[in-house]
């Protein structure tokens, strides 16, 4: 039997314990019920990649980091952009359609279409009309920066600083050398003055190191961020380091025939493409950015063994570029997993539009010999021959109206995702994101700001979708149009018309089911004669309501 004493110290041991256990449940409840820090952001962004060019959407190309983003995300099928660099860019960063935000073409084009010059709606920066996510993010009280390609504007007023940007590196141009810039072509900025490229650091190495460098030194002061993280890479010229082209040495020797039909049946294996999808032909002809170049498009087997050694080595490179873009996406997420910062950003991946077919300095010559390709000492890019097999199932490439020029792959991870949400195919934009981000922030879109009023924002977020709240975001009655270079196209639900002109297209719409023919190879105006009415006048209504400027061609 315990005595006294003893009795009263078994009873305040149990207190003891009582208490301690009450005090435990206590802070972790306060702890779960503890507000989170607000999200980071981190959207990343590729320079003309193809549709196929990831592991994860069935490529050869080594991208371990990003495939492990869509593992412990979702991958997005049904997503679009713009057909083209800064149209593209201005709808990310602004909510709305390109010809409304001031990049209804491309800046450089502008000059040579006497019928856009001074219009609105093609000033070649962010206009007036619109506010730049960066801008309300800061007002939030993120930090914002951006790393590479800004394609926005070339002026100080018109400059990332401008737009909401806290600290920037940022190349103004469209492109430039990957390991040299000339300082007589290529802008760079750099928070809020021009500033020099520094030679023979890599593009891609560079622009992740400034990112760290942003993140590394304001992260003790607990601030959520924005970062834009735009890479110019693998738009060209073709350029890596040797190591990277080297590793696909010998690997593209099968031809850019025989890759386009294996990307195509590895979008199959992966259920990204359904199986009862036939791969379109190709056309007789090469493309260009701005019109049909009329040379023809030769087939793999055509070529003498010198002209496929050639041809091989400018994909071992395009491969290099994606391979070393990768790595540096695995840099900056291995840096916020050491910070703890990994946890809790969002990420979201994507192109800003279809490959390209530019097809500079195709042959090489003795100011670019062919031990020399990839070096800074080279200007070359791929062709349309190689940009068909990025873009596999999608007909046509970069500056196209077709899926090949609009249609992306998109990864997006959530804060503390861990388990993949597969596949998504939901339709979704470009000009979904903004929203996105605003929401993630628990921020509002303004439709005012500064005394100027603001169009409203014609994409919507994501989040519901992304938290398994609802299926999908858009309803079929959804309209989206495209114009670029003349080339049209609008989508309603699962329907599609696509203008292009000849020999690729027949110079008027067409009618597609995209959900049952993705390649765009089915003409069916003749066979719904009232949808493709249907969409004509929606087609009038998207040019009327957004200021489209169209070329005699294009009525």
């Amino acid at each position: 039997m315990l005595g006294t004493g003893s009795k009263l110290n078994h009873l305040f041991k149990k207190k003891s314990y009582l208490m301690i256990i009450v005090f435990c449940c206590l802070f972790f409840s306060w702890k779960n019920s503890a507000p989170k820090k607000t999200p980071n952001i981190v959207l990343i962004l590729a320079d003309d990649l193809g549709y196929s060019d990831l592991g994860c959407f069935g490529s050869e190309i080594s991208t371990p980091n990003l495939d492990s983003l869509a593992q412990h995300g979702q991958i997005f099928t049904n997503f679009y952009t713009a057909a083209a660099c800064s149209p593209s860019r201005a709808m990310l960063l602004s909510g709305a359609d390109n010809h409304i935000a001031g990049l209804g073409d491309m800046a450089e084009h502008v000059p040579a279409m006497p019928n856009e010059i001074g219009k609105p709606g093609y000033e070649g920066f962010l206009n007036s009309k619109v506010i730049c996510v960066a801008q309300l993010l800061k007002d939030a009280g993120y930090h914002t920066y951006i790393s590479g390609k800004w394609h926005l504007g070339l002026e100080p007023e018109q400059s990332p600083t401008a737009n909401g940007f806290e600290r920037s590196f940022a190349l103004l141009d469209a492109y430039a050398n990957h390991f040299a810039p000339d300082k007589r072509e290529s802008s760079f900025w750099q928070d809020g003055n021009y500033t020099d490229y520094p030679d023979g650091q890599y593009s891609t190495d560079l622009y992740t190191d400034k990112m760290i460098d942003f993140i590394k030194k304001d992260h003790e002061d607990n601030k959520p961020f924005f970062l834009y993280a735009a890479y110019t890479s693998p738009h060209w010229p073709l350029q890596a380091p040797q190591e990277y082209i080297e590793k696909y040495h010998g690997r593209y020797d099968i031809g850019y025939d025989s890759l386009r039909s294996f990307r195509f049946n590895a979008l199959k294996k992966k259920g990204i493409v359904a199986k009862d999808v036939v791969l379109r032909p190709l056309p007789s002809v090469k493309g260009d950015l701005y019109n049909i170049s009329h040379i023809p498009l030769l087939h793999w087997s055509s070529l003498d063994k010198n002209e496929q050694k050639i041809e091989a080595r400018k994909m071992e490179i395009y491969a290099g570029m994606i391979d070393n873009l990768d790595y540096n996406i695995g840099r900056l997420i291995q840096y916020l997993k050491e910070i703890g910062e990994y946890d809790n950003t969002l990420f979201v991946f994507f192109s800003d539009n279809g490959p390209s077919s530019a097809d500079i300095n195709a042959t090489p010559d003795k100011s670019n010999p062919y031990p020399y390709m990839g070096t800074a000492n080279s200007f070359v890019a791929y062709g349309s021959q190689w940009a068909h097999a990025s873009s596999a199932v999608n007909s046509f490439y970069k500056g196209y109206s077709a899926e090949g020029g609009i249609h992306s792959p998109m990864i997006i991870k959530m804060p503390y995702q861990e388990k993949s949400n597969d596949i998504d195919t939901a339709f979704s934009t470009i000009m979904d994101l903004a929203p996105t981000f605003l929401d993630i922030a628990n921020a509002k879109y303004p439709s005012v700001y500064d005394g100027k009023t603001l169009v409203p924002y014609k994409g919507k977020s994501l989040l519901p979708l992304l938290t398994k709240e609802k299926n999908k975001i858009h309803n079929d009655d959804y309209v989206m149009g495209w114009e670029l270079f003349g080339r049209c196209a609008l989508r309603k639900g699962k329907w599609k018309i696509t203008k292009i002109e000849p020999p690729f297209g027949n110079g008027v719409f067409e009618l597609f089911n995209i959900d049952d023919d993705p390649t765009e190879s089915h003409d069916l105006s003749k066979q719904y004669p009232a949808k493709y009415n249907e969409l004509l006048n929606e087609w009038k209504a998207y040019v009327k309501d957004n200021g489209v400027i169209l070329s005699d061609s294009s009525q």
